[in-house]
């Protein structure tokens, strides 16, 4: 779809990285925004940095993304006041690293609700007002573990997995009713999710797990490039968008060089088992 001025567009995440990222840009082409986030006073920064630039901000609100009630109420009331959104775009989420063995149920419900149900309940409250205009674009922002399997991510992976299946779906499912599907699945970005994401299993203090760390970061593309690279995906209604070269690589061996993949898989494996410091 065009982005222009006076689109309308609910963002999730919108506090930090990508999603102050691209609401950012979005504000930039025009668009009236609609903002939510759990960290109230970095969404509070995310907007007074749009105002400055001239953009408008129509609503936002901090709330967790897991809690129905609260997304529903804050589209109800968008809703009310400005009509359905244009687009809507899925963004917020948490990271966690750790083997199964080390995870409690309650890590597994903590991911799977942010990562999987928020963006679930978000598209129970928005799309069904957008197909009833017959139009729209979706955008769920998945991760490289929704394509691949990578050791420790078994939680991870599972809601992001399952983020990547509901955009194929919606993708055919929507198409009828003139709305777009990109599903996103980022490798390494420069967010403050790198600082945030959890390891169980492994002292993160551990000069092991730091080196781990830093060779993430040597590896990170900023969230300004990830949220250009969505932007261009709306306008063309493109579907899937990998954002660095090294996840398109891991990809298409995974598709086309499955011996070079598994071994890739192993070695990864092995050295993250070696930083596990629990028994």
């Amino acid at each position: 779809m065009i982005i222009k001025k006076g689109t309308k567009a609910f963002l999730t995440g919108a506090g930090s990285g990508i999603g102050r990222a691209t609401a950012i840009e979005l504000s930039e082409r025009g668009c009236n925004l609609f903002l939510t986030d759990i960290n109230a006073a970095g969404l509070e920064e995310t907007c007074q940095m749009i105002s400055g630039r001239a953009g408008k901000v129509c609503k936002s609100r901090a709330f967790d993304i897991s809690d129905l009630s609260a997304v529903r109420s804050f589209a109800d009331e968008i809703h009310r006041e400005f009509g359905p959104m244009e687009i809507v775009m899925n963004i917020a989420g948490i990271a966690l690293f750790a083997q199964v063995e080390d995870m409690d149920h309650q890590h597994w419900e903590k991911i799977i609700k942010v990562n999987l149900w928020g963006p679930i309940h978000c598209i129970e409250c928005f799309v069904p007002a957008m197909i009833r205009a017959k139009r729209g674009h979706l955008v769920n922002v998945a991760s490289v573990a929704g394509l691949i399997g990578a050791p420790w991510h078994a939680a991870y992976s599972t809601s992001k997995c399952g983020l990547v299946g509901l955009s194929e779906v919606l993708r055919y499912d929507l198409m009828q009713h003139n709305i777009g599907v990109t599903v996103i699945c980022p490798g390494a970005v420069d967010t403050p999710l790198k600082y945030s994401a959890e390891f169980i299993g492994a002292d993160r203090s551990d000069p092991k797990v730091q080196e781990l760390i830093n060779q993430f970061n040597q590896h990170t593309v900023p969230p300004e490039k990830v949220a250009r690279m969505i932007i261009s995906a709306v306008g063309k209604n493109k579907f899937l968008v990998i954002t660095s070269f090294d996840i398109k690589f891991a990809y298409f061996c995974k598709r086309h060089l499955f011996p070079l993949y598994h071994y890739i898989m192993i070695r990864i494996s092995r050295r993250l088992n070696g930083i596990r410091s629990l028994t």
